[in-house]
């Protein structure tokens, strides 16, 4: 199946970004489980996605276990699954692309073993001690522990200033570069909701036009791991004191991975029934917050919606959107930069590409 793509265009009015268009090729894949019946759906959904494929694989079979058997919970094995897939897509990103996007060397020989090892830990062949003992040796540059006590952006900064770990070199690129880019003070997260938080918040909405154009009270939110950790004290200070928002995603993710590895997060996958034959799941996956909803009739999928985080940020209005608009940037190279660097920092799970067009 054709995953499509998005198409990222930034709009220049003389050095200010007057406006953005985001095009999106991306199907609306729940629409062709209509009809189908439980059995089915659990068949097909693994083959619509191969972004984050064990995360709708669970979500779909909870989903539908809920509405067709009322509430139901996560087994310890599939939020094992969950938190490895999730794991495994963070070091993708901060491994492999984001020091391809910054010019700073790619470790691949490393995520290919560590995806591995993450492998084995999903199928409950491993402990995910190991995996990261070898993180904090090799990315982190010190424990767990001694990572915990930057409480604030100024602690960060001396932080990696003085380390050569990888993630203090990315943290300490992406600051530097991010100077002249636009703060995160109109940053609207979305709730990092439970199953029936979910069910509440979008009663009455569940449609192929809401899983197209997200919107909560109104308006589009942001989805990723910065929103797991909203309240977090050094997540915080960083933004009040003007850390760029690509900064605080990507520490975000660090910062998911060090609680999911620690086994300090909060539980990936959640699931509630509203009404019989009504499910729904939400799953924290790497990007944001996935939503399933089904509502089933003699056995009979009969309405089918899947909301996933690209859809959130990359909402008309969504956080691409007002991470580009109004910034002020006279050279048309870097203006490049800083939308490939927003972009990526929001992580669409389909290939994108970013043009920059005169008003």
């Amino acid at each position: 199946m054709d995953v499509g793509k998005l198409t990222l265009s930034v709009i220049r009015d003389g050095n200010s970004v007057s406006a953005t268009e985001i095009r999106s090729t991306r199907p609306m894949a729940a629409q062709i489980l209509k009809g189908k019946t439980p059995a089915q759906v659990l068949q097909i959904v693994p083959l619509l996605f191969s972004v984050c494929g064990r995360a709708q694989g669970a979500a779909a079979a909870a989903a539908l276990q809920a509405a067709r058997q009322g509430d139901a919970a996560a087994s310890a094995a599939e939020e094992r699954t969950i938190v490895c897939e999730a794991i495994q897509e963070h070091l993708w990103r901060i491994l492999l692309d984001w020091p391809k996007l910054l010019g700073l060397p790619q470790q691949e020989q490393r995520f290919a073993g560590w995806y591995a090892l993450l492998r084995k830990i999903g199928a409950g062949e491993a402990a995910m001690d190991i995996f990261l003992h070898e993180f904090e040796r090799a990315s982190l540059g010190m424990p767990v522990a001694e990572w915990r006590l930057f409480s604030d952006y100024h602690a960060l900064q001396t932080g990696f200033s003085e380390a050569h770990s990888p993630v203090a070199q990315l943290l300490s690129k992406l600051d530097a570069l991010q100077h002249d880019g636009k703060r995160p003070d109109t940053v609207r997260l979305l709730p990092a909701w439970t199953a029936t938080e979910a069910s509440r918040a979008c009663a009455g909405k569940w449609n192929a036009d809401f899983s197209a154009h997200p919107e909560w009270l109104g308006n589009a939110a942001e989805a990723g791991a910065w929103t797991y950790y909203a309240d977090d004290k050094l997540l915080c200070d960083v933004r009040q004191q003007g850390g760029s928002a690509a900064l605080i995603r990507v520490l975000a993710r660090v910062l998911d991975v060090i609680e999911m590895a620690s086994g300090s997060a909060a539980k990936r996958l959640d699931v509630v029934s509203p009404a019989p034959g009504e499910g729904i799941a939400v799953v924290r996956t790497a990007r944001g917050l996935l939503m399933h909803h089904v509502r089933l009739a003699a056995e009979q999928v009969k309405e089918y919606e899947i909301v996933a985080p690209t859809e959130w940020n990359f909402h008309p209005d969504g956080a691409f959107a007002q991470d580009m608009r109004g910034l002020e940037v006279e050279d048309a190279e870097q203006l490049q930069q800083l939308a490939q660097i927003a972009a990526l920092s929001l992580d669409p799970c389909v290939a994108y590409e970013v043009e920059i067009r005169n008003a």
